[in-house]
């Protein structure tokens, strides 16, 4: 999320301001720009992600695009999130960050029309968005679909067969031979070891 500081007007908001439904056609026509940070812990649907004093910048500048749908923004969030690691399940925090360019539109039609490059904000008839909003979903698209620890897991309790990949062998109480071994045999044939 570079800036040119001779441009930069970004005005920090805090969570309330963030709160407050945003006219959309006004800020695309001023050109204005909000930056600034905020505690993961004041985004509703990403609290559970939050390590203990986790942050967030972001940066939404908004501006008049060309073609069909002019309302646009470009968008940037970073942070460090705690989240659950796909190997272990113990803790992991990563650092992530996204940006986007956004079009903002006024129904699902006009949102298929969207150039590819945009993702598609629709819009209700007042022509407002909660900046915390946007912010908070930009977030979400930047958690990694499959978080790792950056060093190899330690070695996971017995007790969690499936997290350790080493399934248990079916054990036959009644002493009976495994249906399976049956099955085994016939795709072998007769005669074939």
């Amino acid at each position: 999320m570079s800036t040119d500081d001779s441009q930069n007007d970004a005005k920090p908001l805090d969570v309330r301001q963030l709160s407050v439904p945003l006219d959309v056609r006004a800020a695309c026509r001023a050109g204005e720009e909000k930056a600034g940070e905020l505690t993961l812990s004041a985004l509703p649907r990403c609290r559970d992600m939050a390590p203990e004093d986790g942050r967030l910048t972001y940066r939404v500048r908004f501006f008049e695009g060309q073609g069909v749908h002019p309302l646009s923004a470009e968008i940037g969030v970073e942070a460090s999130l705690a989240l659950e690691c796909a190997r272990c399940r113990e803790t992991v925090v990563q650092s992530v960050a996204s940006a986007s360019l956004l079009s903002f539109v006024f129904s699902e039609e006009q949102a298929e029309h969207v150039d590819a490059e945009a993702e598609p904000v629709i819009l209700g008839p007042e022509g407002r968005v909660k900046l915390l909003e946007l912010i908070e979903d930009e977030l979400l698209m930047a958690v990694p679909l499959m978080p790792v620890h950056e060093t190899p897991c330690g070695p996971i309790p017995p007790d969690r067969p499936y997290e350790s990949g080493q399934l248990a062998e079916p054990v036959d109480d009644d002493g009976d031979d495994n249906p399976f071994a049956a099955l085994a045999a016939l795709k072998k044939g007769p005669g074939k070891d």
